[in-house]
């Protein structure tokens, strides 16, 4: 199983005065090339959100997500990323520096734009088929 792992300072900001640092642990695998997981057990052992690797490439240049995950860019040094919606969101802060490393290291690995040629398609429809 081909695949990047990095752990990244994030920030966690959940109050006008309450910041927590956290340690996340990124992983992306070559086999599953449009997702990257986030894991943060080390803060919650319930926590992993899968987000796509497009929308943190797109977040890097501006604002960028829909739904439950926003990501924009801020300050050319640091990125803000938005996982939930109302008053569930979790409100990250990391250095674009590290993400830019990440999902490079992604890129090296399953080039963009070729990430249909990793999928077993075949696979995932007998899969769907036999549940």
């Amino acid at each position: 199983m081909e695949g990047v792992t990095a752990r990244m300072p994030m920030r966690l900001i959940t109050g006008a005065d309450s910041v927590h640092d956290l340690s996340v642990d990124c992983r992306y695998r070559a086999e599953d090339p449009y997702a990257v997981h986030l894991d943060f057990r080390a803060f919650d052992p319930e926590a992993t959100w899968v987000v796509s690797r497009e929308l943190l490439l797109a977040g890097l240049r501006g604002p960028a997500g829909d739904g439950d995950v926003h990501v924009e860019p801020c300050c050319d040094t640091d990125v803000f990323i938005a996982l939930g919606r109302h008053a569930g969101v979790a409100m990250l802060h990391t250095p674009v520096g590290h993400l830019t490393r990440f999902l490079a290291a992604t890129a090296d690995l399953v080039p963009i734009g070729s990430e249909a040629a990793r999928i077993d398609w075949d696979g995932c429809i007998t899969a769907l088929l036999s549940a």
